[in-house]
């Protein structure tokens, strides 16, 4: 038996990228696109028997008709294969509004045959082309659950926590045990176990993690623990195999060094082998570099430049430097460099100046009045914020600014 396990497709994440005139569609959701529909050819064309999404189909929990059309039209291709679909829900999919659907209910509501929707605790039994298959499902769950309970009104969130934490513990548990050892059986958990390395979907988390243990997945029976939120691709245990297969595309620069890809799992009997496919994602540089020691930053930079490859990159430029070239690094010319080095999009020009005597942004402005744009100004005043601020929050703030900025050009 074979599947393709997959999770975090996250599609409507539309940062570092413009509205394509061809289909009117933003650049960055043709990638989340592009990205889906590469995995899926990979999994049709290894003939799996299932295809498994471990949670958090869209960015936000109520995507918008376009993305939800799309998405559609990928699970419909995959069940005009013959192919079985089931769906985990993450935090991205589910509304913490008590009686409100999910984003992904409309395949229940309409009965689309072959697509399973996992949005509670439950077992499953698939029925696939090389026999039943067995799936734990343990979607993301929501604290609401238990404090609208009579008997956890006054608790804490500690003690929320913690009986969430065990109840979660004792359906697997009890669940395991009643698995029929004559069919493969496999959990599909959307959340973090204890040893995940985490990336940029700290940032995205809608809802505070519950950490589970390991070892309450290690149960006798399971072959495989399919997971999803967490956007690194890793894998935590091999007896069975624990494994994150990660984002399809990059969210951010917190990424970049990423592989991005799917999950192929072969069970046979008992035991799952496991192998990660890397997808072709969008590429994201980040070229730092200090330049206040040279006499020609500009050629220094356009050396720099040269060093890397930004063919249809989304690519950040920060240089450090002195108060004195600061009006040679003129922003429009590291723009046309970084363009006709083939730049898909540029996040980010950042200019950190060395700062001696006077820290005041006032006084920044003062001297610099003669070569100060907008969006330098803006950066100025960021970099000048108490408490600093992130750097990844600024590069961010001067991405959207940049946006608007080339909105109004």
């Amino acid at each position: 038996m074979k599947f393709l396990h997959l999770a975090d497709l996250h599609l409507g994440v539309e940062n570092y990228g413009r509205v394509d005139p061809a289909t009117g569609l933003h650049t960055r959701f043709l990638d989340y696109l592009d990205r889906l529909d590469d995995a899926l050819a990979f999994g049709l064309a290894e003939q799996v028997d299932l295809v498994l999404i471990a949670g958090d189909i869209y960015k936000t929990r109520a995507p918008n008709p376009t993305h939800q059309r799309e998405f559609a039209r990928r699970i419909n291709r995959v069940r005009s294969a013959g192919v079985p679909v089931f769906i985990l829900t993450g935090n991205h999919d589910i509304s913490p509004a008590l009686g409100k659907a999910h984003s992904v209910a409309i395949f229940d509501a309409l009965g689309v045959e072959g697509v399973t929707i996992a949005d509670r605790l439950a077992l499953h039994v698939i029925p696939t082309a090389s026999g039943p298959l067995q799936i734990m499902a343990i979607p993301w769950v929501t604290r609401h659950m238990l404090m609208t309970r009579e008997e956890m009104r006054n608790a804490s969130f500690v003690q929320i926590d913690y009986e969430l934490r065990r109840r979660l513990e004792r359906f697997v548990i009890e669940t395991a045990a009643k698995l029929d050892p004559a069919l493969p059986a496999i959990i599909a958990f959307h959340g973090s176990l204890d040893g995940a390395e985490v990336g940029a979907e700290r940032a995205m988390t809608l809802g505070q993690d519950l950490v589970l243990p390991r070892s309450v997945m290690a149960q006798p029976g399971v072959a495989y623990v399919a997971l999803g939120h967490i956007h690194k691709h890793q894998a935590l245990a091999q007896d069975p195999p624990m494994v994150y297969p990660g984002s399809l595309e990059r969210v951010d620069f917190g990424e970049y060094a990423d592989p991005k890809g799917c999950v192929l799992v072969t069970i046979e009997g008992k035991q799952a082998r496991w192998q990660f496919h890397q997808l072709p994602a969008r590429p994201f540089v980040s070229i730092q570099h200090d330049v206040r020691t040279s006499s020609d930053p500009m050629g220094l930079i356009q050396t720099l430049i040269a060093r890397h490859d930004l063919r249809e990159a989304v690519v950040r430029l920060n240089l450090q430097a002195t108060r004195e070239q600061v009006p040679l690094l003129r922003e429009d010319v590291l723009r046309t460099m970084l363009s006709d080095a083939g730049a898909f999009v540029i996040a980010a020009i950042t200019i950190d100046v060395e700062r001696t005597g006077r820290r005041r942004i006032a006084g920044l402005e003062q001297e610099l009045v003669g070569s100060l744009t907008p969006r330098r100004a803006l950066e100025l005043y960021l970099k000048s914020k108490q408490p600093p601020l992130d750097p990844a929050r600024i590069a961010a703030l001067l991405a959207a600014a940049d946006e608007l900025m080339a909105g109004e050009q």
